[in-house]
């Protein structure tokens, strides 16, 4: 069972975070329009090749130590990819529509979204990105898709809402908390990492962690700026 109905139902599977976020936010706010919603899941998909291409130009470890692991896991790995976000976030909301200003393109500047909406952005496209790689990754293994669905992708969620909120601030001069919810992201997404790395008994840890983290991204929406 490997032909067109298997693949996408495989599709709709690790799709499912991105559609009930986006009826949970069009019940809940009149600003998703189409035009941010496709943003979102165009700077998830724009983020996994910035990641991709930022962790090429990181040199990998030849040596098996502590040092060399920890580097690959939080540098060439959590920081290049959030690295990636960053910039890919940052482009799409903020240098571009200052670009466009004088056009109707329907994509809005960060510092005109409320927080909550900037956040939510973030995960749309932290969903996205974790789409792309659970696919890239397992497409003809459903267990694969499943567990990465369930598990993967409220970390990448939560790691992007903290970006987003790290991008949004840069516009408006906060870099000291910019920078807080940045490492934040990296922090989180490299012990995340490193947690998988621990024996399956303690494969639940991760787990926490990604849900935890979720959690608190969903937190800082009720929070004032």
């Amino acid at each position: 069972m490997q032909g067109p109905v298997y693949i996408i139902i495989i599709v709709i599977l690790s799709s499912l975070p991105i559609l009930i976020t986006y009826l949970y936010l069009k019940q809940r706010s009149r600003q998703l329009n189409i035009w941010l919603f496709l943003s979102a899941l165009t700077a998830g998909a724009l983020s996994m090749l910035a990641g991709s291409v930022l962790q090429f130009l990181f040199p990998m470890a030849m040596s098996g130590d502590r040092i060399s692991l920890l580097y690959t896991v939080f540098l060439r790995n959590a920081f290049a990819e959030e690295l990636g976000r960053y910039v890919v976030l940052l482009l799409l909301f903020f240098v571009l529509p200052k670009l466009f200003s004088n056009y109707e393109t329907g994509v809005e500047s960060f510092s005109l979204l409320p927080r909550e909406m900037i956040i939510f952005t973030g995960i749309l496209a932290g969903f996205t990105f974790a789409m792309l790689e659970t696919l890239s990754y397992g497409l003809l293994n459903v267990q694969l898709i499943i567990v990465r669905t369930l598990t993967s992708a409220p970390l990448h969620a939560a790691c992007a809402a903290r970006v987003a909120l790290s991008a949004s601030l840069t516009t408006v001069g906060g870099i000291p908390r910019a920078l807080f919810y940045g490492i934040s992201a990296v922090l989180i997404h490299g012990v995340y990492n490193l947690l998988l790395l621990f024996p399956s008994t303690l494969a639940v840890l991760p787990i926490i962690l990604a849900y935890v983290a979720l959690g608190s991204a969903l937190a800082l929406a009720k929070e004032r700026p």
